[in-house]
Parts: C-alpha cells; structure tokens; sequence
C-alpha cells in the first residue's frame, strides 16, 4: 500500500509533498495507516489506496493542508493519551475497521471546522 510501512513494531503513515516526507501519524493497523495515508492523499489530488466516501471527501474539502495535518495529529494524540490513562480499549482486530470519524464519534471526540480553530490564511500551502 502506498504511504504506510512498518517501523519499530508499529505502523507508520507518511506522504511525500514538495519534495519533504511528511509523518502522518503511527497507528496500530496497516489499514488505520492506509487510511490516514489516502485521507492526505485526497487532500494532494493524489491516488488513494481505497476510495473516501463523500461524506469524508466533503469534511476534508474544509480544510487547508497545514490545518488538517494539524488536525490529524491531534486526533491520533488524543486517541494514544486517552489509552495510556485506560479509557480507551484498543481495538481488537476481529472488529471491522473504523473511519476516523466513526471512531472519534465513539470515543466523544469532537470534529471541528477550519473556522474554530485557525485564524485566517495559517496554511503554508
């Protein structure tokens, strides 16, 4: 799959823009990685490995590059943060996989809109 290795017993994503690597995030599946890797796809105009639902593809058309790596990150810091203090269990591998957006609405996470978050024009792209 394109974007998502293995590294130091976990999974890594990372994409290539401007000719600098760009660490997505370390997740515990190679389909969790894929995913992260086909949402920053999108966000290139890039191919994915799977296809976004439109639903996906709409929430990221929200966002400015810097304001969605930004938020990327977030997400998968607060999902290891909230395992470490054992309020989440990690999910068990004979479950289906989840969207991010499904899995943050699990866990009470709150999406955002560019809006909220960033001032005007943060992005560098």
């Amino acid at each position: 799959m394109r974007g998502v290795y293995f590294k130091n017993m976990k999974w890594q994503a990372a994409i290539k823009v401007d000719k600098k690597q760009i660490h997505l995030g370390t997740v515990g599946s190679q389909e969790e990685a894929a995913h992260l890797y086909d949402r920053a796809a999108f966000m290139c105009g890039r191919e994915p490995n799977f296809e976004l639902s439109e639903e996906e593809k709409q929430e990221l058309r929200k966002f400015k590059w810097e304001e969605f790596l930004a938020y990327t990150r977030r997400s998968i810091t607060n999902k290891k943060y909230k395992r470490r203090l054992g309020k989440v269990e990690p999910q068990k591998r004979s479950e289906p996989a989840m969207e991010n957006s499904e899995w943050d609405n699990k866990q009470g996470v709150n999406s955002f809109s560019a809006s909220e978050e960033f001032g005007p024009d943060s992005s560098a792209s």
